[in-house]
C-alpha cells in the first residue's frame, strides 16, 4: 500500500506541475498576444509637372517688351516707346541679342529701382519667391528655390540685376 501512496502522490505532483505550467503558458499567451491595431497609410495622388508646363503660347516681341518693362519698372510702357522698340526688334535679326540689349538699356535707366544686394543676401528665400512671382507669376518649386539660393550664395558677384536679367531672358519668360 505504501507503494501506491508514493505513486498517487507522484501522479498528483505531476498533475499540479502540468496545471501550473498550463496556467503560466495561458497567462503569457493572454498578455503577450494581443491583436495589433490596424494602421494604414495612404498616399495622395500628385501630378508632378514643371511649373511652366501650362505655359504654351509664345509671347510676341511687343508683349515681351511690355511685360518686361512692367515687371522691372512696375508701370506700363508708353505706347510710342513700345512702337519704337518693336521697330528695333524687327530690324535686328537675332532676337535673343535684341532682348539682351533692351534689358541692358532698361537696367541703365535712372528710375529703375532694384532690390538692394544686401537685402537679397539677408533673406534669399523671400527674394527668390518675390522674383518668381514677379517674372513667372508662380512660386518656385523646392528644387528651383534650392538651386537659385545656392547659386546666389555661392557666387559673390551675384546681384539682383543679374538675377532679373536671367529671369527676363529665360525660356519660360517667353511664354504665357
Amino acid at each position: 500500500m505504501q507503494g501506491f501512496k508514493h505513486l498517487h502522490m507522484a501522479t498528483r505532483m505531476c498533475g499540479l506541475r502540468s496545471i501550473g505550467m498550463l496556467l503560466v503558458v495561458c497567462a503569457l499567451a493572454s498578455s503577450g498576444c494581443r491583436p495589433e491595431p490596424e494602421v494604414s497609410f495612404e498616399l495622395q495622388g500628385l501630378e508632378v509637372t514643371p511649373g511652366f508646363a501650362d505655359k504654351d503660347r509664345l509671347k510676341t516681341n511687343e508683349q515681351w517688351v511690355a511685360i518686361v518693362h512692367t515687371n522691372l519698372f512696375q508701370t506700363g510702357m508708353p505706347a510710342n516707346d513700345l512702337y519704337n522698340v518693336a521697330r528695333v526688334f524687327e530690324s535686328i535679326g537675332d532676337q535673343s541679342i535684341a532682348r539682351e540689349v533692351l534689358l541692358s538699356n532698361f537696367f541703365n535707366q535712372p528710375d529703375l529701382t532694384l532690390t538692394p544686394t544686401d537685402e537679397m543676401l539677408a533673406d534669399p528665400d523671400a527674394f527668390i519667391d518675390a522674383t518668381y512671382l514677379r517674372f513667372y507669376t508662380r512660386f518656385p518649386t523646392q528644387a528651383e528655390r534650392t538651386f537659385v539660393r545656392e547659386f546666389i550664395l555661392n557666387n559673390p558677384g551675384m546681384t539682383p540685376e543679374l538675377v532679373y536679367m536671367s529671369f527676363g531672358l529665360s525660356e519660360e519668360y517667353r511664354y504665357y
